[in-house]
């Protein structure tokens, strides 16, 4: 078995490179001899290949980027004479799942349920980005959209046990389930750090996941106790305890998973997960939900994943090795503009009303300033207040060098022993 790999859609400042050659590898015992994975923009620069692709293997694969994925899936098919056909049901299911993207896709039934004749379908429950493998002659057409948690769920799910099913491959789909893992240990090591986890319920099938690379779980520490999470939302909890773990355990990053949360009665219902990763400087929250029908094991497991791509990109972009997203950098400062003027804006009317207030105290009693001072104020008074307001002038010779950090946390959280 021959194949050729296509990725098309996809701008060069947003490849993957890291999940490319994941993927690659994973495809290696069956490329062809000049194979190798090629990404194009447009279907007309990579035309030379894709012609030479189809009479030098057995089948080719397109990973088409899930924004242009009703445009060129018509492209593709029209160049090989094939006819796409809506599946009804397909349809009705990315209607439900997605009523938003219908309304902006203009070839919305195309790109989730144009499929054609006789097509093998590689779909998730939720009937969005139907792929397809089809028969063209000798050669077998693959087409899948190329969405990173989509695209790993369907190759580790489906295509890959269609392929080793159908073409005896011998293909193992341990690469794409752990690329991460290696990525991660590779941006760790190369800075020398460690990070440190919050004890959720699943810390430890995080720590079970890392743990296919020795290396890396050995960098990996843990906060064993924390406080429940009572009312204070999920999200918020997760960042709490991501910023808790890394300035208990001094360490430069914090991490924290939620439990796998879902919304109404139904335990069948899409689940939610945050995952939280803090810095010297801010805290990343992430909120993944699963696809419908993916099992809660699977989902957890594809969640542990994206939880180590995130840690490595933050830590690359803190190492200077992966430039920031200027326009996240722009939203943030836009935040941090905003909430200065809140800022400004709160005090000014403080003082207003301070302002107001005093001036009606003194109205209605009659009082001057001088007879107010004179009456109530006295040295040891201004002292008092002087300490409360400059407490760092006036430090405790004891306490000084002492690490106070931690003086306003929970002490659950602070200790490392089991619970009792």
């Amino acid at each position: 078995m021959r194949t050729k790999l296509f990725i098309l859609g996809v701008n060069e400042d947003k490849r993957d490179h890291t999940f490319e050659s994941i993927l690659e590898r994973t495809f290696q015992p069956v490329l062809a001899p000049e194979g190798g994975l090629q990404c194009y923009q447009t279907v007309r620069d990579a035309t030379t290949e894709i012609g030479r692709a189809f009479t030098d293997s057995d089948s080719v694969f397109f990973f088409v980027e899930a924004g242009k994925y009703g445009d060129l899936k018509q492209v593709l098919c029209r160049a090989f004479g094939l006819e796409l056909r809506v599946n009804e049901q397909l349809l009705l299911g990315a209607q439900k799942s997605a009523p938003e993207l219908e309304e902006k896709d203009l070839h919305f039934s195309v790109a989730h349920a144009g499929l054609p004749e006789r097509a093998d379908v590689f779909v998730l429950s939720d009937s969005l980005y139907a792929g397809f493998a089809v028969r063209r002659g000798r050669q077998t057409l693959f087409l899948l959209p190329w969405e990173r948690e989509r695209t790993g769920v369907l190759l580790t799910n489906q295509v890959i046990p269609y392929l080793n099913a159908r073409a005896r491959a011998g293909l193992s789909p341990d690469p794409i389930r752990f690329y991460s893992v290696e990525a991660l240990r590779d941006a760790m090591v190369r800075q020398d750090i460690k990070i440190a986890v919050a004890g959720t319920k699943t810390e430890s099938l995080f720590r079970r996941f890392v743990s296919v690379n020795p290396e890396l779980a050995q960098r990996v520490m843990t906060v064993r106790k924390t406080t429940p999470r009572g009312t204070t939302p999920p999200g918020e909890y997760m960042v709490n305890l991501s910023i808790t773990a890394a300035e208990f355990m001094g360490l430069p990053y914090g991490v924290a998973i939620s439990n796998a949360y879902y919304t109404g009665n139904d335990p069948a219902a899409p689940k939610t997960v945050y995952l939280a990763v803090t810095n010297d400087e801010e805290t990343t929250l992430r909120k993944l939900t699963s696809f419908y029908g993916e099992s809660t094991a699977d989902f957890l497991f594809r969640c542990c994943r994206e939880l180590c791509a995130l840690l490595t990109q933050i830590i690359n972009v803190d190492a200077g090795l992966v430039k920031k997203d200027e326009k996240a950098e722009k939203d943030k400062l836009r935040r941090k503009k905003k909430r200065f003027k809140v800022a400004i804006v709160t005090v000014l009317v403080m003082l207003l009303a301070l302002g107001g207030g005093t001036w009606y105290y003194f109205t209605s009693h009659n009082y001057s300033i001088q007879d107010w001072v004179q009456t109530y104020i006295h040295e040891d008074t201004i002292s008092d207040w002087f300490r409360k307001l400059f407490p760092f002038l006036h430090q405790d010779p004891i306490m000084e060098g002492a690490d106070q950090t931690h003086q306003a946390v929970d002490s659950a959280l602070l200790t490392d022993a089991p619970e009792q």
